[in-house]
């Protein structure tokens, strides 16, 4: 697949902005906010997410959803707007680093947003806003849900709310929605079955899934 192919795929809009923040477990209002900014006592907040398309119908791309995970989770690392929004923007103009959050450089220590040196041997991180050098600790383990593809940028994202089974988000496995990666089913095909009475078991056996598995996908989809 060509690299203008894949630009498509990814930046493409797959999702409503209700969607991303169900897929990401995040308030639907916060996400608004990050994706088409607020105003708030007479003040105006810009969007800390760009690309958003116009519009009814989908305007979240995968990219775009990869970049509200990763910023929900610094978020909830304690990681403040105020830091987040400059480094983003560092990014964009010293690095002309588009999409910064879903990019595999980018990583946190929890006080500020650090970007990774492309130089193997160099194994420090820098603190986007001032440049200085920071040793490397064990900071990506919150992001070890996110893979990375070819062109730098996520490609796939195991949503950390299921731990019984493995979900994951990509644009090219069910259009984008969350599956179970072991059958590359979508869940919503799956719980749809059941929300609509069918005992779990049989639809269970008919996906060949794990009973308890089927039922904790229906608790934690909820």
């Amino acid at each position: 697949m060509s690299k203008q192919t894949l630009d498509r795929v990814y930046t493409a809009p797959l999702y409503t902005k209700g969607e991303v923040a169900r897929i990401v477990s995040a308030s639907p209002s916060t996400v608004h906010s990050w994706l088409l900014g607020r105003a708030e006592d007479g003040r105006s907040y810009p969007p800390v997410i760009d690309g958003v398309a116009k519009g009814t119908g989908p305007q979240v791309s995968f990219t775009g959803l990869a970049e509200v995970y990763v910023l929900n989770a610094f978020r909830k690392a304690g990681l403040p707007l105020q830091r987040i929004r400059p480094a983003v923007q560092m990014l964009k103009d010293n690095l002309q680093l588009d999409h910064a959050l879903a990019n595999k450089r980018l990583v946190t220590d929890g006080a500020e947003v650090l970007i990774k040196s492309d130089d193997r041997a160099d194994q420090r991180l820098m603190v986007v806003r001032n440049g200085q050098a920071v040793f490397n600790e064990v900071v990506e383990g919150y992001l070890k849900q996110i893979d990375f593809g070819d062109l730098g940028y996520a490609s796939s994202i195991a949503l950390p709310q299921f731990t019984k089974t493995r979900v994951v988000v990509r644009p090219l496995l069910n259009g984008g929605r969350p599956s179970v990666e072991s059958r590359g089913i979508a869940i919503d095909d799956v719980l749809s079955r059941v929300r609509a009475g069918e005992p779990p078991a049989d639809v269970a056996e008919d996906y060949r899934l794990n009973l308890d598995d089927l039922l904790y996908l229906n608790y934690a989809a909820a």
